[in-house]
């Protein structure tokens, strides 16, 4: 029987540096990761990744970010009809947020800042991996 791959994750976030280091704990978690700087690059590779039959498992994005925002892109996702997991990080812990982002179908949130173990615990958690 071939061996089950580990869960595909795309990080989202305009800030190099902290995606980077997302990306890094996430790969030493046992996640295959790949990373955007906006909504619009996530959209293109979400969408890649999909008709090459090897679509992400869980999509991690920020809210806020230039080109096009977190909830854009999941906005995007939802008229394609794209059933991709989707989970939000921000620094802006607005309620009403939350609930917009929850009535759109984005699976959960985490506030930021958070250390990386935080993230990979967390999303563990959101795939079912324990943590989180």
């Amino acid at each position: 029987m071939a061996p089950i791959p580990s869960p595909r994750v795309l990080f989202v976030d305009d800030e190099s540096g902290f995606r980077f280091a997302a990306a890094v704990a996430l790969r030493r978690g046992g996640y295959r990761v790949e990373e955007a700087a906006d909504g619009k690059e996530a959209l293109a590779k979400i969408l890649s990744a999909r008709d090459a039959g090897d679509p992400f498992d869980l999509v991690v994005t920020d809210i806020r970010m230039p080109e096009m925002s977190g909830i854009e892109l999941i906005d995007a996702l939802v008229k394609r009809g794209d059933r991709t997991a989707v989970c939000a990080i921000t620094c802006f812990g607005d309620m009403a947020l939350v609930a917009e982002l929850a009535g759109k179908g984005c699976t959960a949130h985490l506030e930021k800042p958070f250390d990386p173990e935080k993230l990979v615990a967390w999303i563990g958690g959101q795939l079912g991996r324990g943590g989180g």
